[in-house]
């Protein structure tokens, strides 16, 4: 969208939500959990089956398992996390950013060609094969460990996401979660006393968003998946999940076990268009309004529900720090005029999000994805772009 459009548009923009928000030059940890760990260190961070970690426990040991993994791991080798116990995998997971290895997280056992491909040389969990050494996470977090001597890279990859078309990665670092954390937690208004329910674990796009937007936030995370699920609150502000996992409300028989009253919404991920009438019956059976969130792994979250601006038809409006452009359907070139006057377009993005791999068409991210939007800024899908055929 021009910027003509987009002041146009401003307007209307929600007045409790940045457009742009800052983004520190500080790692994944130096702004979620150990501020909090030092302003706030008895406020639950994270419920899960096993209990709860205040923030103070969480930074204590999440600091505590990066020394150990640094210690075992040089900067950028490449780690298998697969870790079942829900509170094991965030602290594995938010420890390994410290320690700056190359991430590839799971709630399950790997298949064998999936660690085959990421050629791990650590593997923590219960996983084996690929060559590569594994240990348990309470193995690894009672050995040794070595304190960060050298300044962080912020720009060195951290996490590995599957491409879309299945073909080689996307990876994430610091900068690029830093601001995912504070642009998800800015958009859906988190703050102390929050309360977050995550029915997926974080090795889902969107899992991983809202879990670091919730701890930015000073909120609390509730790990609500696995064979035995934690304990929910009688009330949350939000849950979280896919598309899929969202049809699971509509199916017959007992229903997946839900906080008796969810505030502000159901947050359920989208990869491009969707069925508006099933987001209605998601809403009646649950009692609360879906939010849409669409993303992907090679994009990141780019345009969400806000809880105060959204229509069901809607996919919602971007998040702060991403821009759109339409793509000219003749060239996959970025216009710089209103979407009005390119019918169809193919939704382009430019994402501070986003990670690195996505396809490009000068400097604007390639969705595949139809869409257009309205005179008040809500964006709508209409399908796979046009350009997908060319």
């Amino acid at each position: 969208m021009s910027k003509g459009s987009l002041g146009l548009l401003s307007a209307y923009w929600p007045e409790d939500t940045p457009r742009y928000a800052h983004i520190p030059l500080k790692t994944v940890a130096d702004v979620t959990i150990y501020p909090l760990a030092e302003s706030a260190a008895e406020r639950p961070a994270l419920v899960s089956a096993s209990g709860t970690l205040t923030y103070g426990e969480l930074s204590r040991k999440a600091r505590r398992f990066s020394e150990a993994l640094r210690n075992r791991c040089q900067r950028g080798g490449r780690v298998a996390i697969a870790l079942s116990d829900p509170a094991e995998l965030i602290v594995a997971a938010l420890a390994a950013f410290e320690a700056e290895t190359l991430n590839l997280v799971s709630a399950e056992t790997p298949q064998p060609q999936a660690l085959s491909a990421f050629k791990p040389e650590l593997i923590i969990g219960a996983a084996q094969g690929a060559g590569a050494e594994s240990l348990s996470f309470s193995e690894l977090l009672a050995s040794s460990g070595t304190e960060r001597t050298q300044r962080p890279d912020l720009r060195k990859p951290l996490l590995a996401l599957a491409r879309p078309d299945g073909r080689g990665e996307v990876l994430h670092n610091h900068r690029t979660l830093v601001a995912t954390a504070i642009a998800v937690g800015a958009f859906y208004m988190l703050e102390e006393g929050s309360r977050v329910v995550l029915l997926e674990p974080p090795t889902t796009w969107y899992t991983l968003a809202l879990m670091l937007g919730a701890l930015h936030r000073g909120a609390t995370a509730w790990a609500a998946w696995g064979t035995h699920p934690c304990p929910l609150p009688d009330r949350a502000d939000y849950v979280v999940c896919g598309w899929n996992g969202a049809g699971k409300f509509l199916e017959d028989g007992p229903e997946r076990r839900l906080p008796s009253r969810i505030g502000a919404g159901a947050i359920v991920a989208i990869e491009g268009p969707f069925s508006v009438s099933r987001r209605r019956r998601i809403a009646r059976r649950l009692g609360t309004p879906v939010l849409t969130l669409l993303g992907r792994n090679d994009l990141g979250p780019v345009l969400g529900s806000h809880p105060t601006w959204f229509l069901d038809d809607a996919a919602g409006i971007p998040l702060p720090n991403v821009d759109t452009r339409p793509l000219n359907p003749a060239d996959r070139t970025p216009v710089s005029i209103g979407w009005d006057s390119v019918a169809q377009a193919e939704l382009g993005v430019r994402s501070a999000l986003a990670p690195a791999g996505g396809d490009v068409s000068e400097g604007w991210l390639q969705t595949g994805i139809a869409c257009e939007v309205d005179p008040t800024g809500l964006y709508y899908l209409h399908g796979e772009s046009p350009l997908r055929a060319v």
